[in-house]
């Protein structure tokens, strides 16, 4: 056999993608998918949630969904609902810490707020790039503003709320 062609598979083994980084194991994989589904539950119920607030206040009270004062209150809301809703989620399903503990709810929210003033921050960044000014743009840049905190949650979720 010519030397060049023994050793291709050698090659072939190293460079593939699979084997560039170390095998991850099951049971990490699969809490990834279960923190990503609760996260994108969450994230769609808090879309909906900030989108009807904004709706109702700007319907019945004529407040501005763009105004930054408007927008921040009913995200801080619909947060409170939301975080309770993931916090008991993920404590169930994807780390399996049943039943809840306030030691835990405690940190999980303590690590929402983290996650929940860089989503203001990003929120009104959006709103003062975009210059929104209807419900559904606003709703929508906030959807935007909590997947992109999702991987510091994540991140607090496993390494300091539910850490075992």
């Amino acid at each position: 056999m010519d030397p060049f062609f023994a050793i291709l598979p050698l090659v072939s083994n190293r460079t593939h993608p699979s084997n560039l980084l170390p095998a991850m194991p099951k049971k990490e994989v699969t809490r990834i998918i279960h923190f990503g589904v609760v996260g994108g539950t969450g994230t769609l119920l808090n879309a909906l949630m900030v989108w009807l607030l904004l709706s109702l206040g700007n319907r019945f009270f004529q407040l501005d969904p763009g105004a930054h004062g408007v927008a921040t209150s009913a995200a801080f809301l619909t947060w409170i609902v939301v975080c309770g809703i993931n916090y008991l989620l993920n404590a169930a399903w994807t780390f399996h810490s049943w039943p809840p503990s306030w030691k835990h709810a405690r940190k999980y929210y303590l690590m929402a707020a983290v996650s929940f003033v860089f989503q203001l921050l990003l929120l009104n960044f959006l709103l003062y790039l975009l210059n929104s000014n209807r419900p559904l743009e606003t709703a929508v840049l906030n959807g935007v503003a909590v997947a992109s905190a999702a991987l510091i949650n994540y991140l607090l979720a496993s390494l300091w709320v539910f850490r075992r």
